[in-house]
């Protein structure tokens, strides 16, 4: 009897373990995979011979129902509790506390540039932060069994486009470039935060404190002034930086920049060819509906930009009818429904550019690619997506010029 007790645990713990490794395997890493794969097959592996066992001991319908039912309530016990620990991964840090005691000043401002990207490679963490903000915004609403799936969804995404993202290197590119082209006595140091990546602006700009520097001007990479953006002034507001002496000054979002949406429109014209027969599809970020209601500006300024960029093209040559606004996600016309559109008048060549998107992300390296298949365009119709812009001269020189106008503020 006493060891047909182990052989009853054995069951249990296996299927339990093996439910949790499920799990494991969707979230993980690929470089964890393997060994939490090769977990699940052993705790596997003794359930199924303790299942085997105790059929073989007892003989009887009754016992191999009941083992079927206890390996089943573990293995669901295994998958809903690792499942439901996935909440503890959006936990963010503890706070730093208040700023200690600053060096003496350095003299010179230090420049933060501001950008919207994402992580080089996957990351459990910052994937489950992204799916804790939409459900705190009541935007998804998934159950356990669901919600190892949807980690799984972004590992394959980032797999899908060889399983690392651009748009951190094209960050440090850009402030590369700003710096290089800088004279350092105005910014001794040209750093780089992200709204969504490993590099808060509020970790960015105490660092730059705890440097020496007095003076920090945050240059804002992004087209539309979103809510993550308010929320993260909102946590530079909070730190106090003036009792310290420190002064942060904001460059204002790209919106209005004639420079930038003149670079996209060059962009698009460089391979239009024959203005007659090609369409552009300008692409937005776009917000969802709750969230408009209380960031109504940043579907404002978006629009402007995309309208902005729709005058220049139509100097020089596009027709009105050929260009079409369309949105990343949330709102409507989307990419496949705008390239069906110009498909429709006649357009045999069809730009998609991502035009509130200044860096490479999935969005634009997946996710548009995928709008785009899914219109199903006839063979004789040529569609080519465009990539972000952030590396471009005129980007750099209209970031650089920003941050130097917004210096004159503090000085």
């Amino acid at each position: 009897m006493q060891d047909a007790t182990y052989i009853w645990i054995t069951l249990v713990l296996g299927a339990f373990l093996t439910g949790a490794n499920m799990v494991a395997v969707l979230v993980a890493r690929r470089s964890a995979e393997r060994l939490f794969l090769a977990m699940g097959i052993i705790s596997f592996t003794a359930s199924v011979w303790s299942f085997a066992l105790l059929t073989e001991s007892y003989a009887r319908i009754d016992a191999v129902l009941y083992a079927v039912v206890f390996a089943v309530a573990g293995a669901v016990g295994g998958y809903s509790l690792a499942s439901t620990l996935l909440g503890v991964l959006a936990r963010h840090p503890a706070s730093l506390g208040p700023i200690g005691a600053l060096p003496e000043d350095t003299g010179a401002a230090a420049l933060v540039i501001l950008g919207d990207d994402e992580p080089a490679h996957y990351q459990e963490r910052s994937t489950a932060r992204a799916l804790e903000h939409l459900s705190d915004e009541g935007l998804l609403h998934a159950s356990i069994a669901v919600l190892p799936f949807l980690f799984m969804a972004q590992k394959a995404r980032y797999r899908a486009v060889g399983g690392t993202s651009g748009s951190a290197r094209q960050l440090e590119t850009l402030a590369e470039y700003v710096e290089s082209s800088t004279d350092a006595t105005t910014f001794g140091t040209v750093d780089t935060a992200s709204l969504h990546g490993p590099r808060d602006l509020e970790t960015a700009t105490r660092s730059a404190a705890a440097r020496g520097y007095r003076r920090i001007v945050v240059a804002v990479a992004l087209i539309g002034e979103s809510l993550e953006l308010d929320q993260e002034k909102r946590s530079i507001d909070a730190l106090r930086f003036s009792d310290q002496g420190v002064h942060v000054s904001y460059t204002e979002v790209l919106s209005n920049s004639e420079r930038v949406a003149s670079l996209i429109a060059t962009r698009i014209m460089a391979i239009a060819g024959d203005p007659t027969i090609t369409g552009a599809v300008l692409v937005g970020e776009g917000q969802p509906e709750t969230r408009s209601k209380s960031c109504r500006h940043f579907d404002e300024q978006e629009s402007a930009f995309l309208n902005r960029v729709r005058m220049h093209l139509m100097e020089r040559g596009l027709p009105d009818s050929h260009i079409r606004i369309a949105w990343s996600d949330w709102r409507a016309p989307d990419v496949t429904m705008a390239a069906r559109h110009l498909a429709a008048l006649g357009c045999l060549r069809i730009v998609i550019s991502p035009s509130c998107f200044p860096l490479d992300s999935l969005a634009t390296s997946l996710d548009l690619q995928v709008a785009l298949r899914q219109a199903r365009l006839d063979p004789s119709v040529t569609a080519t997506t465009l990539t972000g812009y952030v590396n471009d001269p005129a980007f750099a020189e209209e970031i650089r010029g920003r941050a130097h106008q917004a210096l004159t503020v503090i000085r």
